[in-house]
């Protein structure tokens, strides 16, 4: 259950980015910060789907936690 709240919690963290620096989204460093989250929480999201179905140690998160 780990990998879920993980991916759930980079979810937040970027949802989170996007408000508290809605001022600055015409900044190069915004862009790619915001882009740098995205991958990340992609990357989570696809790990605890593969750990949730496929049983794959993946993320460091032992599988059927």
């Amino acid at each position: 259950m780990n990998y879920t709240f993980f991916a759930i919690g980079c979810y937040i963290l970027m949802r989170g980015l996007q408000v508290l620096f809605e001022e600055q989204s015409q900044k190069l460093w915004f862009k790619v910060l915001i882009k740098v989250a995205a991958v990340i929480t992609i990357y989570a999201a696809l790990a605890a789907l593969i750990i949730f179905y496929k049983e794959i140690n993946f993320l460091c998160f032992s599988a059927g936690d």
